[in-house]
Formats: structure tokens, C-alpha cells, sequence
């Protein structure tokens, strides 16, 4: 561990195995008390904070539509998804984002996607299930 590691904190390595999609990392991170509604900062002052990936769940949902992010790690973002809610992580901003990127959510037309679409949609169908 460099010295820069030495000054982060545990949320924000939670917040780095998220957006790697280390699912073990974000287990490890959570099981030592990392907070998984911390909130991320950079985005203070912008205008559509709403739509800004400022949660690990937040950032789950902003990164599956990476161009670079394959059905592989779209399953590894949806373990993540279910992992961090159930340490309690708030799946309403997630929602928000997911609706402002991709559309309003429907369960009935995620069912008939094909299954090139469907690595995509099962971790919003996670996000969505759980803010109900």
C-alpha cells in the first residue's frame, strides 16, 4: 500500500472495487463497515446532481452502459447491486439515475428483451425491485 492508499478511506476503496466491478473487493469493503450509501464527492456543485454517480449504487447503475463493460461484468455489477443493498444501500437515487440515462423502468418490457439486452437489464431489474 503506497501512501496515497494510506489516506483513503474505507468507503472510498468500496467506492473503487465498484467501479472496477470487484465484486469480492466491495464485499470485503462492506464487511468491514464500509458505508454503502456514502456519498461521493466531486459533484457538489453541479447542476443535474440527481444524474451523477454520488453513491457505490448510484455508480453501479451509470456504469453499465460503459461501451467498454461486457455481459461479464454486467453479471459482476449486478452481484454488486443485490451486495450492496442488502447492506442497506438506498436503491430510490439509483432509480433516479438509471430513469434519467436509460428511460422510465418497464418490468414487462425488460422481460421480452433478447438475451444480448438481458445482462443489461437484470441489474436494473435488481435496483428496481429493491426501491419498491
Amino acid at each position: 500500500m503506497n501512501n496515497q492508499d494510506k489516506e483513503k478511506t474505507i468507503n472510498e476503496f468500496l467506492v473503487e472495487a465498484v467501479n472496477n466491478y470487484d465484486f469480492e473487493g466491495v464485499k470485503n469493503f462492506l464487511q468491514q463497515g464500509a458505508d454503502p450509501n456514502y456519498t461521493i464527492s466531486g459533484y457538489e456543485d453541479w447542476d443535474n446532481i440527481e444524474s451523477q454517480p454520488t453513491t457505490p449504487l448510484k455508480l453501479v447503475m451509470f456504469r453499465i452502459s460503459d461501451s467498454f463493460v461486457n455481459d461479464a461484468s454486467l453479471g459482476e455489477f449486478a452481484k454488486i447491486a443485490k451486495l450492496l443493498i442488502e447492506y442497506g444501500a438506498d436503491p430510490g437515487p439509483a432509480m433516479v439515475i438509471a430513469e434519467s440515462r436509460y428511460g422510465k423502468y418497464d418490468p414487462e418490457a425488460s422481460q421480452k428483451m433478447d438475451e444480448a439486452d438481458r445482462a443489461f437489464i437484470n441489474v436494473w431489474d435488481i435496483v428496481a425491485n429493491a426501491a419498491k
